[in-house]
């Protein structure tokens, strides 16, 4: 729903955060990917309100992991701001 006290990344001033999801599960030889996701991207906001829902479709909750980065919206490279795994 939102992020806080995001840290600055910029040095022009202020970040523009956006939230990259990605779902897959996490199996002991092949990996199996399910798809990514992205939020709206906050100009200049270190304190981001999204209040957007994202669904994906997976067959089973077995051994399934969101990794949820917080990125930097840049022109050339965006920048990683956070980063957590969550086991489903």
């Amino acid at each position: 729903d939102k992020a806080t006290n995001l840290k600055d990344e910029d040095c022009s001033g202020q970040s523009d955060p956006y939230i990259k999801f990605e779902m897959e599960q996490d199996n002991v030889v092949f990996d199996k990917d399910f798809g990514d996701m992205k939020s709206t991207t906050k100009k200049n906001d270190l304190n981001p309100v999204y209040g957007e829902t994202f669904h994906f479709n997976i067959p089973t909750l077995d051994n399934m992991e969101l990794t949820v980065k917080v990125m930097d919206d840049d022109l050339i490279s965006d920048d990683k701001m956070g980063k957590c795994k969550i086991k489903l």
